[in-house]
């Protein structure tokens, strides 16, 4: 109690009731001046959110190229800038505004607002990565990694590719850029193998911010699975590794683990031999 307080209850003893409710209340100022400020009373600065990136689509560009690239996230409605960490990477955005998630998706994994760019990766660019953040008033992203195309050049996938009667030929080895566009969609793939034959059955989709849970299936020409996996390598991307039993037909067939799909289900899907 300070000090004031001390020297005035000492004297209340020989003081009606009445002054001594009047003086108690006198001290009730310096009381409250002596206590810490309650949470209501704390003064906080605004919070402010800055943008995320989700997923770019499609996931990698080739160098030298003009090409327009989607990018699905979080306040990338107020974005005013697409920066790349190589100087010379050309960008300019084209639109951006709100994107709502399929039904069922959360906003946090597949994004709720989607901005547009056209970017140019400069030619000879090495065949890796090219990381960028959204700048916006709000503040930074996280780095997101776009994919560079290398040789063979990505074909693009083609529906209607649901099963083995339309399945996509394809070419060993071959990339191929595609998305699972919708639930319950699934996309086959058909090429020739040989007896003896290894080959990789790679897709890039959850490690570059895609929101499809893959599952990769082999058959034989009869439809017999050969192979299948879900995830590889604490991923929940899926990754093949296989010697061919015998020549002939093989079809491979992609998936979402939950039977989801939509615009930020995009893949890629890489059919070589292991290095």
């Amino acid at each position: 109690m300070p000090l004031a307080c001390v020297g005035l209850e000492l004297r209340l003893e020989a003081i009606g009731d009445t002054m001594r409710r009047l003086l108690q209340g006198a001290c009730l100022p310096i009381l409250l001046l002596s206590l810490p400020p309650t949470v209501a009373q704390e003064k906080k600065p605004p919070k402010t959110e800055a943008p995320a990136v989700a997923v770019a689509i499609p996931l990698g560009i080739a160098p030298g190229a003009k090409t327009k690239v989607a990018i699905r996230g979080l306040k990338l409605d107020v974005a005013s800038e697409v920066r790349f960490f190589d100087p010379r990477v050309e960008v300019k955005i084209l639109s951006k505004g709100k994107s709502a998630p399929p039904q069922k998706q959360e906003p946090a994994q597949v994004g709720d607002t989607q901005l547009e760019a056209e970017i140019i990766l400069p030619a000879g660019m090495p065949v890796s990565d090219a990381s960028f953040v959204i700048i916006a008033p709000t503040g930074m992203s996280a780095p997101h990694r776009l994919l560079i195309n290398g040789e063979p050049a990505p074909v693009p996938e083609k529906e209607p590719n649901n099963g083995f009667r339309q399945a996509q030929p394809v070419q060993v080895p071959q990339t191929i850029d595609g998305a699972i566009s919708q639930s319950q969609d699934v996309d086959v793939f058909r090429f020739e193998g040989q007896a003896g034959q290894r080959i990789l059955c790679e897709v890039l989709a959850a490690r570059h911010g895609s929101a499809l849970d893959s599952i990769l299936t082999l058959y034989d020409a009869k439809g017999n699975t050969v192979a299948t996996n879900d995830d590889h390598n604490d991923s929940a991307d899926s990754l093949i590794d296989i010697t061919l039993p015998a020549a002939g037909t093989y079809y491979l067939s992609l998936t979402d683990a939950h039977d989801q799909g939509g615009p930020a289900h995009v893949y890629r899907l890489s059919i070589r031999a292991p290095k």
